[in-house]
């Protein structure tokens, strides 16, 4: 077979996934986010804001730095929660030990956003927008390495229409840090180490669990399945031999070390990062420990449903502690089952970054809901929704039972989140 022919054939198949890629990619985030925007600002305008809580958590007014009423109203579903705390670090830096634990590539990239923008949270938001953007692309690249066209697909959408994917769009980090993450992974399968270990870097400067993305690259790197084909030798050896290439892995916890450098030269305190948690109730209890005491709860949650007393810590949530306590458990039954999807279709890489990243998320209980944010955390663990999607893919009716479910939840959540009701 001639040279060019050979070539034609390789080539042919990237530039038909990228155009189906693209294609997933618009509709499913122009699809989710005409749902986040309408559920939200319908919710806002029917109900209003919860004043008390606004009050308390933007005493500044980050979250509406307009003169314009309606732009405020506009951009609502982008800011709450900790988005002031990302404003307010755009804004002024590090000013206080609970500021620490919001890692610093987001705030920055917001503040030098600002500029051209004229405004930090239109910055911040335009950031997870293309973040998020370019996230379910690579995703869809990722996930079509080892799954069909459909089981691609659905993976993507999986993602976009998730309950807690307004957090893709919001001033968060989910999307900044999705993207790093997927990136890093996928240029590891092609074999461009250079590009994974830079992105690697940037999502550890990014999220606290970002420097565990260096589990999955040493696995691709040492066992693959990578671009260019191993030696198949016994299972306990590498397949693939150790060249400078590796050099890039270094570049791993580059952005932890920087932001911890960060804050020993300014703060004096480099571990500041990791006891900001104790600021916000999240201590380490053990491995598990947090399944371990939503596990133990769960009866008596159960019990008391939404009769349950409501959480102290958001006026009026129409959701009780005990209801969030099962809500959690819930999603983390949602991220088991994706992980155990996924083990048999996807590389073993891909399962322990999994693991490792529900272990981290597992293991920081909070006393009154051990497994806080859980819902927010499964967002991120691209693999989850890869064996979900190799399960529900080639399935096209129940595919799209679990999307109209799950995008029923996405505009509840939305409604709530824009209300100044905890979501996650």
């Amino acid at each position: 077979m001639p040279a060019t022919a050979w070539r034609t054939r390789l080539v042919r198949p990237r530039w038909r996934a990228q155009d189906d890629a693209t294609a997933a990619t618009i509709r499913a985030l122009v699809g989710s986010r005409l749902i986040v925007w309408g559920a939200a600002l319908l919710a806002l305008a029917a109900f209003g804001s919860k004043a008390a809580v606004a009050s308390a958590m933007d005493a500044q007014h980050l979250t509406r730095p307009f003169h314009s009423a309606i732009a405020n109203f506009v951009l609502a579903p982008a800011v709450r929660w900790d988005s002031v705390w990302y404003l307010a670090i755009s804004h002024h830096g590090y000013t206080s030990p609970e500021s620490s634990a919001f890692f610093p590539l987001y705030p920055m990239l917001m503040h030098l956003a600002a500029i051209p923008f004229g405004s930090a949270l239109v910055a911040g938001m335009v950031i997870s927008v293309v973040s998020m953007t370019v996230a379910l692309y690579l995703l869809y690249l990722l996930a079509r390495l080892d799954l069909s066209d459909a089981q691609a697909r659905s993976t993507v959408m999986l993602v976009a229409f998730f309950p807690t994917s307004l957090f893709l769009s919001a001033v968060y980090t989910e999307a900044l840090f999705l993207v790093m993450s997927v990136g890093a992974i996928y240029a590891a399968r092609l074999d461009r180490w250079a590009w994974a270990g830079v992105l690697a870097g940037l999502a550890g400067a990014t999220r606290s669990g970002g420097v565990l993305i260096l589990l999955p690259l040493v696995l691709l790197y040492l066992y693959g399945p990578r671009e260019r084909p191993g030696v198949r030798i016994t299972w306990w050896r590498p397949r693939y031999a150790i060249t400078r290439s590796a050099a890039w892995l270094a570049f791993v916890p580059v952005g932890l070390l920087a932001y911890m450098g960060y804050m020993a030269v300014a703060h004096h305190a480099p571990f500041a990062p990791f006891h900001a948690e104790a600021n916000w109730g999240r201590t380490y209890a053990g491995l598990f420990s947090g399944l371990v005491k939503a596990l133990a709860v769960a009866p008596g949650n159960l019990g008391q449903g939404v009769t349950g007393s409501t959480w102290v810590g958001g006026a009026n949530d129409p959701i009780s502690l005990p209801t969030h306590n099962v809500i959690d458990l819930v999603f983390l039954a949602f991220a088991v089952a994706g992980l155990a999807f996924s083990w048999r279709r996807m590389p073993v890489a891909y399962s322990v970054y999994a693991l490792a990243l529900l272990a981290q998320a597992c293991s920081y209980p909070t006393a009154l809901e051990p497994l806080m944010s859980i819902s927010r955390f499964v967002l991120v663990i691209f693999p989850v929704f890869m064996g979900w999607g190799a399960r529900l893919g080639e399935r096209p009716s129940l595919n799209r039972r679990a999307l109209v479910g799950s995008a029923a939840l996405l505009a509840a959540f939305s409604a709530l989140w824009v209300t100044w009701a905890w979501v996650a």
